[in-house]
């Protein structure tokens, strides 16, 4: 039960995070009575504000990581998983506003380090497994580096706000 609770509050921040321009303004008490739950729930579940926020993002990482394994592990074409995991981050990030989404991850010094871990240890490996898979498929030059594409993702990871120029692009996301 508790588990489902904490699910309950971490979703209902997510959806109150959506539509602010500052988190701060959304206090424990917007989520509580969101979430249909007392403040003090908020906190014996979560301890502070900002271990919620950091769960928040945990979670919200997470459900992007499963999204795009599942897509990678897919019998998709190769083209179609690019599209997708594009159009999926694309769609996370247009979800926030970009001021959002840099206070969240300034106002907790743990924030950075995890992503930058899940980056290193999960994402980089999934990158690396659809390069090789559409190079074997013939719809990725094999003379490319690997590791120059991956070095390109890390100037994405670096400024995800790039996304958002090109959400309506398709065809320049292929062209990539």
């Amino acid at each position: 039960m508790k588990r489902n609770k904490r699910q309950q509050i971490i979703e209902t921040t997510l959806d109150l995070f959506k539509n602010t321009h500052d988190i701060k303004q959304v206090s424990l008490e917007n989520i509580a009575d969101k979430a249909g739950i007392s403040p003090t729930t908020i906190y014996n579940n979560f301890g502070s504000r900002e271990n919620l926020i950091f769960e928040v993002i945990k979670a919200l990482t997470r459900q992007m990581l499963e999204k795009n394994t599942e897509l990678v592990k897919s019998e998709l074409p190769f083209p179609q998983k690019l599209i997708s995991i594009m159009s999926n981050k694309m769609n996370t990030v247009s979800s926030y506003d970009e001021a959002l989404i840099e206070k969240m991850i300034s106002q907790d010094e743990r924030i950075a380090p995890f992503i930058d871990k899940i980056y290193t240890e999960e994402i980089k490996p999934l990158w690396i497994k659809i390069m090789e898979e559409g190079k074997e498929q013939g719809y990725v030059n094999p003379e490319i580096d690997t590791e120059a594409v991956i070095l390109y993702l890390d100037v994405l990871k670096e400024k995800p706000e790039i996304f958002r120029h090109f959400k309506d692009n398709l065809n320049m996301i292929m062209q990539l």
